[in-house]
């Protein structure tokens, strides 16, 4: 299937996986401009991986978290 982008620009199928992820970085930088460093997400997702660090059992895998949501419709 192809999409808009490489119909546009078929010189991208050939890129590498690697330069393909830096293509997508920086277009995401030109579209977003740098970050902005919120502090409180900041500290939010340090106290996450801290207590993820702390007790790894209580973290759930991707498809546990899916299948709890699709049970929730």
């Amino acid at each position: 299937m192809q999409s808009m982008v490489t119909e546009t620009i078929p010189q991208l199928r050939a890129l590498s996986l690697a330069k393909k992820r830096i293509l997508i970085s920086e277009l995401v930088d030109e579209v977003y401009g740098s970050p902005v460093e919120d502090k409180a997400l900041t500290a939010a997702l340090n106290e996450r991986i801290a207590n993820y660090h702390a007790n790894p059992s209580s973290a759930k895998s991707w498809t546990e978290v899916k299948a709890r949501l699709r049970k929730k419709r």
